[in-house]
């Protein structure tokens, strides 16, 4: 054989051999990455983080071009408490020279977050903006300002970012730029600046009048001052807007009525808001208490009475109906009571679930709301 024609057959299967050895270990090895990565992944749906970030430190070691390992490298530190690593990981990303604008943002929200959790607001705020550089109508990125504004209990901004959010999309609370407003009229109380915050309640006002808030502001400013009279038609719209909250200030306009000589509006008070609320227990427990009072214990223990659905969980309702059927001398009505209040009470606490609250029907070892499993 011509030693031409060996040398080439020779040649041929060396080639031969260098490429199917790069078949074969290029295929290895791109089979176990992606496995490592579905492993991964499979950890973090687990729940076991400290395996999932080891896998991914591992890919991210092994391919540096791999940005999705990086990015959920640093997201794990920062969910396993170490937002410091988060960010060193984040930032090499966002240093990059091939970072495009997609992996810039990305790596913005990613440090965002890991300066959010460290409490770090002014760094977070800045990449939050850089995102909006990027994308000025993100959404994230929208909701994240406002988010560092009320954190930072920056009023002003948090009401900017609350506009801009809900000009984008978002669908945040109508009365909060009327909360925040208030918030900033009571820093400006605390530090001795009354007619200023008396000003910047009324422009929470203006900004929504159905926020009950600045409303008792307004009505604990003007009952301090001694001006019962606005107090109390402060407090009063208070009261209508938040009939849950509003029984706070019942014992207050009851007694400005009485410095004003008035104690007969308690009464017209009481009865308006119950024309206008009419399943509102607080209200009536109110007149019930102003008719004992005034020595009418029988229309006081007929309102307590006519309550369509009575709440024997509430102390204020129960306490009121037994001392007045004590007073009345209704023995057999106040046995009644009071066994309807056990039974009530012991349901309350057998029933209710410790950690959401949600009330079941019998008694239960696992929540069906939060699955939260009652220790025996």
């Amino acid at each position: 054989m011509d030693i031409t024609i060996v040398l080439i057959l020779l040649g041929f299967f060396v080639l031969l051999g260098i490429a199917t050895k790069m078949f074969f270990f290029s295929g290895v090895k791109k089979t176990s990455m992606h496995d490592a990565e579905i492993q991964a992944l499979n950890c973090i749906l687990a729940g076991d983080k400290e395996k999932a970030l080891h896998l991914l430190k591992n890919i991210a070691r092994t391919d540096t071009s791999n940005v999705g390992a990086y990015l959920q490298v640093g997201d794990l530190y920062r969910q396993l408490g170490n937002p410091e690593a988060a960010i060193r990981v984040h930032q090499d990303v966002l240093d990059r020279d091939d970072a495009g604008p997609e992996m810039r943002l990305m790596a913005h929200e990613r440090l965002a977050r890991d300066h959010e959790a460290l409490k770090h607001y002014p760094q977070a705020v800045k990449h939050a903006e850089s995102i909006l550089k990027l994308d000025r109508k993100n959404l994230w990125a929208l909701q994240a300002l406002h988010r560092y504004a009320v954190s930072q209990s920056d009023w002003n901004a948090a009401i900017k970012a609350f506009q801009k959010e809900n000009a984008n999309g978002g669908i945040a609370n109508a009365m909060l730029p009327a909360i925040y407003k208030t918030q900033d009229a009571l820093k400006s109380k605390a530090q001795g600046k009354t007619s200023d915050a008396v000003s910047l309640l009324k422009q929470a006002i203006k900004l929504n009048s159905r926020c009950p808030a600045p409303y008792f502001h307004l009505g604990k400013i003007r009952q301090e001052e001694g001006n019962y009279k606005h107090a109390i038609d402060f407090y009063t719209t208070f009261v209508e807007l938040d009939p849950t909250s509003g029984s706070f200030v019942f014992s207050d306009i009851e007694k400005m009525y009485f410095e004003l000589g008035q104690f007969e509006q308690v009464e017209t008070f009481y009865q308006r808001l119950h024309q206008k609320q009419p399943d509102n227990l607080e209200v009536v427990i109110g007149l019930a208490s102003y008719f004992e009072r005034k020595g009418e214990a029988r229309d006081a223990l007929t309102l307590l009475e006519d309550v369509k659905a009575p709440d024997h969980g509430n102390l204020s309702f129960v306490l009121g109906q037994l001392n007045l059927l004590e007073k009345l001398g209704h023995k057999d009505a106040l046995k009644i009571a009071i066994e309807d209040f056990v039974v009530a009470d012991r349901q309350k606490r057998i029933l209710t679930c410790p950690s959401c609250g949600q009330m079941g029907t019998e008694p239960s070892y696992i929540c069906k709301k939060c699955d939260f499993v009652k220790p025996v």
